[in-house]
């Protein structure tokens, strides 16, 4: 089994959801705002319990599909949950993994998503062996298009009315970045 924890930054530490965290989890979850861009409407209280359960241990991490889904907290603090980071590992054999995050939205406007999405990608890059990364974003979601940007990636593709989301049809903006692309990290 792969894993990527122990992993942290200069702010932030991940680790895995507690059950401490259902509360805070639903609140942006379950928030209209959020899931315009999450490609779904607001989560339910069972289905934010379930993510949870299904997350507080280890998972398998080697097959297309499996997922894993980490919780980052300030670094020092007292485990406030501040986002989370969802990777998907979508070939296994081309070794290409898809990733996510959102930031609670009491947190944002901080660099947090750069943070940990920088974070997450070297080390998919380094302990995982993987040859890609790329996120899937609705085109309306610009803050992620912008952090996207800000780690390297690049639009590859803009797939035009993809997707009915919330009574209309939307388009999807895929950035990706290879292992090799990766800028080398600045505290090394």
């Amino acid at each position: 089994m792969k894993d990527l924890l122990p992993l942290e930054t200069e702010r932030l530490y991940f680790r895995r959801f507690t059950e401490a965290d259902l509360e805070e989890m639903h609140s942006y979850q379950s928030r209209e705002d959020y899931a315009q861009h999450a490609w779904r409407g607001p989560r339910s209280w069972e289905h934010s319990y379930r993510v949870i359960a299904e997350h507080r241990g280890p998972r398998a991490f080697v097959g297309d599909g499996d997922s894993v889904r980490y919780a980052f907290s300030p670094k020092g603090g007292n485990g406030e949950l501040y986002g989370e980071i969802v990777l998907t590992l979508v070939d296994a054999e081309s070794k290409q993994i898809e990733m996510g995050w959102v930031v609670n939205p009491a947190h944002t406007g901080q660099g947090l998503a750069s943070e940990a999405a920088t974070a997450a990608i070297r080390a998919v890059f380094e302990r995982l062996d993987a040859h890609r990364v790329f996120a899937r974003l609705d085109s309306l979601n610009v803050s992620s298009a912008k952090v996207c940007e800000r780690l390297g990636m690049r639009l590859e593709a803009e797939l035009k009315e993809s997707h009915w989301q919330l009574g209309e049809w939307r388009d999807e903006l895929i950035y990706a970045i290879l292992s090799h692309e990766m800028p080398s990290d600045p505290d090394n």
